[in-house]
């Protein structure tokens, strides 16, 4: 496929003249056209151009949930070329001081809040820590229901704005110019602010495009939030260069994405493994008509076959395709064979496109191998991050000496060529030797039934460099039985990776997005671990003693 050299921006445009009178956006009942979001977003940007000084290069916060408000603040942002920060809506007032800083952002638009959190009542102390914020402005200040139109511009208020220069600025954008800065999720150290291109953007979703066969005839239900690259590129920008409405959801609610699909006949999803569960899963799901959804895009986390198969007998018209990205290169990477996701028997992150390379590289001896052989997944290709921001060190070593990038997931190649991931590089466990995947221990013990959640990390040994810890998430006051767990493992697993400590907590550590603190974990498994009157043993064989503690 011929690469494209475009900004989000000029797709706007050429999505506006070709499918005008299209709707854009749908936010429950409110709507606009791809005709009015252009012009809207033309006179927002010469708003944002005469009175906050948003040039190009300009970075530009965006914090807040899913809303119009978002969609076109972003889009204006990108017509000006200014750089669109995004943040997680559930960042605490530290979490947001440190990243404003560490971004160099300028101006941040916000909205009215995250759950309990409200906005508004943050900001002054956000204010305090971050002096190199010059605006601080309410993008959700408007009557509820209400959102911007070109109507709200009166004729005299335009003729005072800058659109001229507002067309200059779209048309000298380069297309490899810094479209986005997000905010990877730190499970082992702060997130880093990762800097994203149009130019890999656009492509990466003309390249989407062709894998799940989208037309702008369809409707995406963005329920994934659009401070996440899942949201922002695979759900704003991929619906503004391709012309597919986008039905906006604040944020993920099963019974809103029901009615997304039955009501207002969404026919693509975008989701992790446990949105597409919950729908599933809903008591009263048998009342919904699920027939509209056509495809959808599963990633983000493991799911099972089991729970694939699940998916599909609830939806037996959507092609589900499970997909493997990440945010360095620009959220999507590889998808699974659209007419039969399974052909090898298991669940995979499918085939790179083309104009991209993927690798393996063995982690122990370093060389590149070829299929069916553990190791590191390195990847090259017009979909690579620009660089981690203001973080030389970091961002080269994140790229092998040839300009690989270094994914820090571990996993092989198939006979079709799909990728199968095991696990992290920094998750590794390595034992005597022995490197043991987290992931394969974890799919055991959910297999067992005890738990709902598990993470398996590794913790220091002096004998064996270090010994495996099973943290279990427990319901509140139930006494575990972690005899009964090491006689279910011990005929699945290698008696190396059955685990030395099975550790039981309420809840893990986890970062604003949900993801495990890692680091955090490993740091608890470890110092239990060595705590010998805390630990019970509840197991001696000749493979070794086993031990079992509560963690409150």
């Amino acid at each position: 496929m011929k690469l494209v050299e475009k900004t989000i921006g000029r797709c706007l445009r050429e999505t506006a003249e070709r499918y005008g009178e299209q709707t854009a956006i749908e936010f429950g009942d409110w709507t606009c056209t791809w005709s009015e979001l252009d012009e809207v977003t033309d006179l927002l940007a010469a708003r944002f151009y005469r009175d906050y000084g948003i040039r190009t290069g300009t970075h530009v916060g965006i914090w807040s949930l899913n809303s119009p408000a978002f969609v076109q603040a972003c889009l204006a942002l990108y017509k000006l070329g200014a750089v669109a920060v995004v943040f997680n809506a559930a960042n605490s007032v530290d979490e947001m001081t440190d990243q404003l800083t560490r971004s160099d952002t300028e101006v941040l638009f916000y909205g009215a809040g995250c759950r309990d959190s409200i906005f508004d009542e943050m900001i002054p102390e956000i204010r305090k820590g971050a002096a190199g914020v010059r605006h601080f402005l309410h993008i959700e200040e408007r009557e509820s229901g209400v959102w911007l139109r070109p109507e709200h511009f009166s004729e005299g208020s335009r003729k005072k704005l800058p659109l001229d220069q507002v067309c200059r600025t779209m048309a000298e954008v380069p297309a490899k110019a810094p479209a986005c800065i997000i905010f990877t999720s730190g499970t082992t150290s702060k997130p880093k602010p990762v800097v994203l291109t149009h130019y890999g953007i656009v492509n990466v979703n003309l390249h989407v495009q062709k894998c799940m066969r989208w037309t702008h005839e369809d409707k995406v239900v963005v329920a994934v939030s659009m401070y996440h690259g899942f949201g922002l590129n695979t759900g704003l920008a991929a619906c503004t260069i391709l012309g597919m409405t986008m039905h906006l959801i604040p944020s993920f609610r099963t019974q809103a994405v029901w009615e997304a699909i039955d009501r207002y006949h969404c026919t693509v999803m975008l989701g992790v493994p446990s949105m597409y569960l919950a729908l599933v899963r809903k008591e009263d799901n048998a009342q919904y008509d699920g027939s509209a959804l056509k495809s959808g895009i599963v990633g983000g986390s493991v799911i099972t076959t089991e729970e694939y198969r699940e998916i599909c007998r609830r939806f037996p018209d959507m092609h589900l395709i499970p997909s493997f990205g990440m945010t360095e290169a620009s959220t999507s990477g590889s998808f699974s064979d659209w007419d039969d996701p399974l052909r090898s028997g298991q669940i995979t992150g499918g085939v790179f496109y083309e104009d991209t390379m993927a690798r393996i590289r063995d982690v122990n001896t370093g060389q590149i191998v070829g299929k069916n052989r553990i190791g590191e997944l390195e990847l090259a290709g017009f979909n690579l991050f620009k660089e981690y921001y203001r973080m030389p060190e970091e961002t080269a070593e994140a790229f092998t000496e040839d300009g690989w990038l270094r994914t820090g997931d571990i996993g092989y190649f198939n006979d079709y060529d799909e990728i199968c991931l095991t696990g992290r590089k920094k998750e590794l466990i390595i034992r005597a030797g022995e490197n043991i995947s987290p992931r394969e221990i974890e799919k055991a013990i959910l297999d067992s039934g005890m738990t709902k959640k598990v993470k398996v990390v590794g913790v220091p040994n002096t004998f064996t460099q270090e010994e495996i810890a099973a943290c279990i998430v427990t319901e509140d006051g139930e006494a575990f039985d972690g005899q009964a767990l090491l006689r279910f493992l011990k005929p699945r697993l290698s008696y190396f990776k059955i685990p030395k400590y099975i550790l039981t907590f309420r809840q893990l550590p986890v970062t604003a997005s949900g993801k495990v603190r890692l680091g955090e974990l490993k740091q608890i498994a470890a110092q239990r671990a060595e705590d010998t009157e805390g630990l019970r043993q509840i197991a001696n064989t000749e493979k070794g003693s086993y031990y079992i503690c509560d963690v409150k």
